[in-house]
């Protein structure tokens, strides 16, 4: 901010002169040392210019305005209204025993010098008295934040003043800019001087000038997961992490996994951050967006928009709501109010409490790895080596996450299979030009589902349309797990699904299976259907239900994890699953614990193995790999073998 600025005015007609300039001497020095300049208006008065204007100017460009009233002389009740109009700082200064001001003056304050020159301890009491007040403004009424609030306000008022008297006479224009003013004025009237709520364009110019701050510290969340701030770009202003002692920023999860890219540039971004940051320390700290948990409330209640959430000590917060007058639009409030501050603090400490610190020096993996490690995030629970449907909530709560840590490129083992079911569809459906009926075995949180569902409602839109049956007739779903089932019939709405006969159910392959399908595919699924170090007689039991459920030209897909037949190259595609999963983020112990937990998963049967049962069954196999070919996953194609 800039220096502070004081108008001086007096009277050369005063009784004492001399008093009069040393007077002046005394609070220039007094000024100079507590970082004002001033304007003297005796000084660089000129009688060739608008008085009336100059004066003006000079008291609109100040923070301070003192004045000479010795002598009432004409020109002093002008420069004590403008100052009250203002709402400037204002003292009069007299000498002792000079007349006396009218009575309904405005109340400012005075301060009395000696009329003798001479008079040094008189003097010396006005200069401490003098003192006295400018430092008690500086922690008042010249505060900067007072001062800031103030320049704007004054900057305002005189681009609005410009404009009315743009037009002197009657015109539409000074009606709208009436309404625009009188709808600013009541957003501002909405809380009082508690409250100040206003579009969430303002808040990063609001936020600048917290730069001159030094109240207390500023604390802030910034959800980049919500479109709001949409200042969080490689040229961010400065200003954002000026003043600002901690941050978290709050991503998507998937970026530690799926939006590597994206999470590097955003570290280089959060580098930059702190490398700007001069005024002091500057914490960073990265959280995943969550849902909310029990005992978590935002402080502007569930109507906040993001987590988003702004603290200043002792007692402000800010967020944002919905704007209602505009389509997606966004207020900012900021609110002073101790009790809701004491509920925010805690709020901004609960998400806290699940970041991690951010340095400099990471990259990516190194993020991931910390944030893995700090919300236990691919840990497996020895308790959740029992079956699927009887493993605790937080296995399914969070298994989005689990598998990413133990699966390699989960997503695209998941976008392959789908795209191999499809390839699978289309091939039946031209050959036979009829309907292709689709089961999908274990379809757990949806994951695949969710890719192959929309395919499918696109394809047979057009045919949907004419009243006729699309590629795809019927969709089944069969899982075995209670909350799988729930998650997935919430999130895919299987009975909202139009132009395609669809159905999720809890059960278990093959006793809850009925009928014939073109297509039985599923996503690690098949190590559990058939166990580890499958024996003859069980891999024989599971082509033999897969042949009778599948139809004569049908075909099964899996994606899933397989052996090599316990050669030298099996050991080593385990020994690189398990280098993948701690170079990944998870400890060695964690790794063990894993595979420990998930013998059929570690012991799966290799390909050749599953190629000999299948032909058994009239089925040729075809193998494509998924990632790194030195890993065990793959995806496998079992397609009768037509005559």
């Amino acid at each position: 901010m800039t220096r502070l600025a004081a108008f001086l005015a007096w009277s050369t007609q005063a009784g004492s002169p001399d008093a009069v300039k040393k007077a002046l001497s005394v609070m220039k020095n007094r000024l100079g040392e507590h970082g004002f300049d001033y304007y003297d208006w005796n000084e660089n008065q000129s009688v060739n210019k608008d008085i009336g204007a100059k004066v003006s100017d000079e008291l609109l460009k100040s923070d301070l305005v003192i004045l000479e009233g010795s002598k009432q002389r004409p020109n002093l009740a002008y420069e004590v209204g403008f100052a009250h109009a203002l709402h400037l700082p204002l003292v009069v200064v007299k000498q002792a025993d000079s007349e006396r001001l009218p009575e309904n003056f405005g109340e400012p304050d005075y301060l009395s010098y000696p009329s003798d020159v001479g008079d040094e301890a008189g003097f010396k009491t006005f200069e401490t008295r003098f003192a006295d007040w400018l430092g008690k403004l500086a922690q008042t009424t010249l505060s900067p934040g007072q001062r800031s609030a103030r320049q704007g306000r004054n900057a305002l008022n005189e681009q609005i003043n410009k404009f009315i008297d743009g037009y002197p006479e009657e015109h539409a224009s000074l009606h709208l800019l009436g309404g625009w003013a009188g709808a600013l004025a009541h957003e501002l009237d909405s809380g009082g001087a508690s409250q100040l709520v206003v579009d969430a364009d303002y808040y990063l110019p609001s936020f600048s000038s917290l730069r001159e701050w030094t109240g207390g510290e500023v604390r802030a969340i910034a959800d980049l997961t919500d479109e709001t701030e949409q200042f969080w770009t490689p040229d961010h202003p400065e200003e954002m992490t000026a003043n600002v002692s901690e941050r978290i920023f709050l991503i998507d999860w998937s970026w530690f996994f799926e939006n590597e890219d994206k999470l590097a540039r955003q570290i280089e971004l959060w580098r930059r951050h702190q490398a700007r940051h001069r005024d002091g320390p500057y914490d960073i700290y990265i959280a995943a967006k969550e849902e909310l948990r029990v005992g978590e409330v935002h402080p502007l209640g569930p109507a906040a928009v993001g987590h988003h959430l702004l603290l200043l000590d002792p007692d402000l917060i800010g967020g944002y709501r919905p704007n209602p007058g505009r389509v997606d639009g966004r207020q900012l409030v900021i609110e002073r109010n101790s009790l809701r501050y004491a509920g925010a603090a805690q709020f901004y400490d609960s998400i806290k409490a699940r970041a991690v610190r951010f340095e400099p020096t990471m990259k990516a993996a190194d993020l991931r790895r910390a944030w893995v490690a700090r919300n236990g995030v691919g840990r497996w629970d020895e308790d959740w080596t029992s079956e699927t449907e009887f493993r605790s909530p937080d296995y399914f709560d969070s298994y989005e996450r689990h598998i990413r840590c133990w699966i390699p490129r989960y997503a695209q083992l998941i976008r392959d299979c789908a795209a191999t079911v499809f390839r699978e569809i289309l091939r039946i459906y031209a050959d036979k030009m009829r309907s292709v009926d689709v089961l999908e075995i274990g379809y757990g949180t949806g994951r695949l589902t969710s890719e192959i569902v929309p395919w499918i409602r696109n394809i047979n839109r057009p045919f949907y349309d004419l009243e006729h049956h699309g590629p795809v007739r019927q969709y089944r779903g069969v899982d075995r797990a209670e909350q799988m089932t729930a998650y997935a019939r919430e999130l895919l709405q299987p009975e909202a699904q139009t132009g395609l006969d669809m159905r999720l159910v809890r059960g278990t392959a093959w006793e809850d299976v009925d009928g014939r399908y073109d297509i039985v595919f599923g996503s690690l699924v098949m190590h559990f259907l058939i166990g580890p170090d499958p024996t003859d007689e069980t891999l024989e039991e599971f082509f033999l239900n897969c042949a009778e459920h599948t139809t004569e030209d049908g075909t099964l897909v899996f994606a899933d994890v397989f052996g090599v037949n316990g050669d030298r190259r099996g050991a080593s595609a385990m020994e690189k699953w398990r280098e993948w999963m701690i170079r990944y983020g998870l400890a060695e112990e964690e790794v063990d614990g894993y595979m420990r937990g998930n013998a059929d998963m570690t012991s799966a049967a290799p390909v050749s193995l599953l190629r000999k049962a299948a032909e058994a069954h009239g089925f040729k196999t075809r193998v494509k790999v998924v990632g790194a070919p030195t890993l065990p996953f793959r995806i496998v194609v079992f397609e009768k073998d037509r005559p």
